[in-house]
């Protein structure tokens, strides 16, 4: 009996132990709720309107949207979430800062704010243009590429169009 009592308790501290080892590598991702001021909403807004934009609509964070395509498969579930996407990045208008032909894996939270806010209202499958104001960007902070020259001014607005393949 003892003996089986010892295996028991045995087999309770190995089980305990790997939740402890498991929950210490959980996500620590915290979503921020940051609003852009109002400034750069109107000015984002006056952008759609100059590039004839009508149809984008305003998430609360100040981030402009348009869904081409919701998807049909998987949700984001936090901020930990892989997304694996291919994406368009420039400025409204026409110039290209970034683009992924091929399917690139990445941490949703480890995105600037405005995906944070963008990529959940699509599923797998889904494809949506982001509008973002500069401080749900790269702020006021200029974005050098591997050569040292500016490839994203401070206080960018952005642009992005992405096609979401899986989320994990």
């Amino acid at each position: 009996m003892k003996k089986n009592s010892l295996l028991f308790f045995t087999a309770v501290i190995v089980l305990a132990a790997g939740c402890a080892k498991s929950s210490s590598s959980s996500c620590t991702q915290l979503d921020v709720n940051m609003t852009a001021p109002q400034n750069e909403i109107t000015a984002l807004m006056d952008s759609l309107v100059k590039y004839n934009i009508t149809d984008a609509l305003q998430h609360p964070s100040g981030v402009f949207y348009r869904i081409i395509d919701p998807g049909t498969g998987g949700i984001v579930s936090n901020l930990c979430t892989k997304v694996t996407s291919t994406y368009w990045g420039g400025f409204f208008d026409g110039r290209k800062f970034d683009e992924s032909t091929r399917a690139v894996t990445f941490t949703l939270g480890q995105t600037i704010l405005g995906w944070h806010k963008a990529i959940p209202l699509v599923k797998e499958g889904g494809e949506i243009e982001i509008y973002i104001p500069p401080s749900l960007g790269y702020g006021d902070e200029d974005i050098e590429g591997p050569d040292g020259t500016v490839v994203i001014p401070k206080n960018s607005y952005l642009v992005f169009k992405v096609q979401v393949i899986k989320f994990s």
